[in-house]
């Protein structure tokens, strides 16, 4: 969070490029998080270095919940034909697919994976959307209390050492 609130930008820049890289922490696609988050970032003219930033939110300790939940949701949506699905069967599903894609049997592990990853998709886009909204309003805030606050403290040295000088010129 200092890092962020420490770069150059716009609050909205940094906010903004930031709830990009969380927001897409919630889609199915590790690996591409920062690729995807860069790309917004740089379409929409925010700061790609915050959206870099913003990926952390997606990390081994989150993903699981993150991918369970975002599953979850999907599924509620009604996306995915699963049937019913324990938690056991959808761990052998993946590992199924893991080892489809270790074969080498990329159209197997496709058929295998999108009863998976289409109720994960629309549930990571519907998560990410809502993580968007949260970090970008937060964050704006608190970046623009940050940067408003160094502001004053520069100004205030300025003055401190102007009234100095000044008081050394007379002297």
């Amino acid at each position: 969070l200092r890092r962020l609130q420490r770069m150059r930008g716009s609050p909205h820049a940094l906010a903004s490029g930031f709830a990009f890289g969380a927001a897409v922490s919630f889609l199915p696609m590790p690996g591409l998080h920062f690729i995807i988050a860069a790309i917004l970032s740089a379409g929409l003219r925010v700061s790609i270095i915050a959206s870099a930033i913003g990926t952390i939110v997606g990390n081994p300790w989150t993903f699981p919940f993150i991918w369970i939940s975002s599953f979850r949701l999907g599924r509620v949506l009604g996306f995915g034909e699963l049937g019913d699905v324990t938690e056991k069967s959808l761990s052998q599903r993946l590992q199924g697919v893991a080892s489809d894609v270790w074969r080498g049997d990329f159209q197997q592990a496709a058929r295998d994976s999108l009863p998976v990853f289409e109720p994960m998709l629309i549930g990571g886009l519907i998560m990410g959307v809502v993580a968007w909204i949260v970090f970008y309003f937060g964050l704006r805030r608190l970046i623009q209390a940050y940067q408003s606050s160094r502001q004053n403290r520069i100004q205030a040295k300025k003055i401190a050492r102007e009234k100095i000088l000044h008081s050394v010129e007379k002297g």
